[in-house]
């Protein structure tokens, strides 16, 4: 096999195997995700990208109302895409 033959083959496994290893997943993991934001509405406990934990209060377009705390009226607006995961009660 030439040396040219061989350099090229080499390359597209490199591309093949990137192709399966990384872009398959992170579509998956990008899909996921957006079901999840797709699947917020108020009243759901949510978990930030930052950590914080929060209940829904409104939703904005691409905007959430979090109710921090109840109890002293604390309030934060995020962006809908800061959020990680939602707790299920």
């Amino acid at each position: 096999m030439s040396p040219g033959l061989l350099f090229l083959a080499y390359g597209v496994i490199v591309i093949v195997a990137m192709y399966v290893f990384v872009y398959i997943p992170n579509k998956k993991k990008h899909r996921k995700m957006q079901e999840l934001h797709n699947s917020i509405v108020a009243g759901d406990m949510v978990v930030t990208i930052g950590g914080v934990v929060g209940k829904v209060d409104k939703k904005e377009g691409d905007y959430l109302t979090l109710i921090i705390d109840e109890e002293k009226n604390v309030t934060m607006r995020i962006v809908l895409f800061a959020i990680n995961q939602k707790i299920e009660n």
